[in-house]
């Protein structure tokens, strides 16, 4: 399987319709992170998963595990390797994804460690039974209280989004970023006029600024929030 994870990138990418890791996990049966492990090459997919694989690619099985298909002719097209956005994640002892928590504590290092197993495997991680299991998520805790009725101290669960595009005005979202650090705003879209994010408090005490896309390492949209403190 020398070739499978960056094969599998590479034609996922490139057949037409184009197809997002969340829709190839579903048409597995998976969740979208542990297919992300497939094409990281951090897991093997069962013989059953490498067929349906060959299968929804339309190459036999013999060349998705073997041929390198990043200087290789797919589908009557060259196909070079490009990049895409790396989620490293964990799993319990049943496989299961774990919401791994990323403390006010550890925010600047994950601004950085984000990609790096190491680091990821060393973050606090749980379970949250009614959070879907084919989805990714991740909790973080909030700084700041610029998204009020969210208070400082909260913990803000994230559903892990890997098509930008896809991102609605006005969604609340936690947004990794390596100018601001973890910050957790309402995202208006503009990335296809100024390849930008504008963002924007629910605090009107803070003044919306725009991101540029470029700086955002992670987008996690807003599930949910945690609070031990009682509304005031």
């Amino acid at each position: 399987m020398e070739f499978l994870a960056q094969n599998l990138k590479i034609i996922r990418k490139q057949i037409e319709p184009k197809l997002t890791q969340e829709r190839v996990a579903d048409i597995l049966g998976v969740s979208a992170s542990t297919y992300g492990a497939y094409e990281e090459g951090r897991a093997e997919p069962r013989l059953d998963s490498l067929v349906k694989l060959a299968e929804l690619f339309e190459v036999s099985l013999e060349d998705l595990l073997l041929k390198d298909f990043s200087v290789a002719e797919v589908g009557g097209n060259m196909h070079k390797q490009s990049e895409g956005r790396v989620l490293v994640a964990t799993v319990d002892s049943s496989q299961r994804d774990n919401i791994e928590l990323v403390p006010q504590k550890a925010a600047a290092g994950y601004t950085k460690g984000y990609a790096d197993v190491d680091f990821i495997s060393q973050l606090p991680v749980f379970q949250v039974p009614f959070l879907s299991k084919r989805k990714k998520y991740r909790a973080f805790t909030l700084s700041g209280d610029s998204m009020l009725p969210v208070r400082d101290g909260a913990v803000v669960f994230g559903e892990f989004v890997e098509d930008w595009l896809s991102i609605k005005n006005q969604t609340p979202c936690i947004l990794v970023t390596s100018t601001e650090g973890i910050v957790f705003k309402q995202v208006y879209n503009y990335l296809k006029t100024r390849n930008s994010f504008l963002l924007a408090s629910t605090n009107l005490l803070f003044k919306p600024y725009i991101m540029p896309a470029e700086e955002v390492r992670e987008v996690w949209k807003f599930a949910g929030y945690f609070d031990e403190r009682f509304p005031e």
